[in-house]
């Protein structure tokens, strides 16, 4: 499916209000929830996410524009087969993350960017000894607020700030990496400006994408879904695509703690 051939956005969703506190940073971030309409079949474009958002077709419908998914918008579809009892794994709006179209790596609108002064790898750790590191979150190129991103690492995911739709909290314990206590794990680069990133010009450069698709973790029987935060937006491979949206961007809030 190429961005010539757009799905129809037969399926409606509303994300339900949400609230995240950080208190180290000093800061704790609110939406009211909205409202829009997706597909469940993803576009596959092989492009980078740049090129990708500028492929979308921005056909005004009903004064709001045609739009690729923000990571929160991906975890409220996610948080919705799960609390009616339903695994993810098998629904037909994730399909493509494990072949059963296309194996899809999924661009999300949403990125996250290393504040200044942490380039160099440093992090919190929190009361439990978890790592964590400051980033600032993006809804296309704009900054829309200050988090804490967990260890990646394969762990899997525990808790999620639902604001921003990316993990909260991860774990490696042996009772939670059972098949049957999880469904989606985390892989997240904590130092991306010193991978390879020479060729590169610019601070965008160093702006790394909250991916989504399929995981495979050892022995574990079955498929899992896999939030990422490893490529940089400006990689292209033939298995990038996106979920073609249409509705509002979530107006978020900032209050202090």
């Amino acid at each position: 499916m190429t961005t010539k051939t757009m799905p129809k956005l037969d399926k409606k969703m509303f994300v339900q209000p949400a609230r995240s506190v950080y208190p180290t940073l000093g800061a704790v971030y609110c939406h009211q929830g909205h409202e829009f309409h997706y597909s469940d079949r993803l576009v596959n474009t092989g492009k980078n996410f740049y090129d990708t958002e500028a492929d979308i077709p921005k056909k005004l419908w009903v004064f709001q524009r045609n739009r690729d998914s923000t990571a929160a918008e991906e975890l409220a579809i996610q948080l919705e087969l799960e609390r009616s009892g339903e695994d993810p794994r098998k629904a037909e709006a994730f399909a493509d993350f494990f072949g059963r179209f296309w194996y899809a790596r999924l661009w999300t609108k949403t990125g996250l960017r290393i504040p200044k002064g942490w380039e160099n790898g440093r992090y919190e750790v929190n009361k439990n000894g978890n790592k964590k590191w400051p980033r600032i979150v993006l809804i296309g190129d704009q900054e829309v607020g200050e988090v804490l991103v967990p260890e990646g690492g394969g762990r899997v995911v525990k808790e999620w700030d639902e604001v921003f739709g990316i993990p909260a909290e991860t774990s490696d314990s042996e009772d939670d990496m059972k098949p049957e206590n999880h469904t989606t794990h985390f892989r997240f680069d904590s130092s991306p400006k010193g991978l390879g990133s020479s060729y590169l010009s610019g601070y965008e450069g160093y702006d790394v994408a909250v991916t989504r698709n399929g995981e495979w973790p050892g022995e574990e029987p079955g498929n899992c879904l896999l939030v990422a935060a490893l490529d940089r937006r400006c990689y292209a491979s033939g298995g990038n695509g996106f979920r073609l949206v249409r509705g509002s961007l979530p107006r978020i809030e900032k209050k202090s703690v």
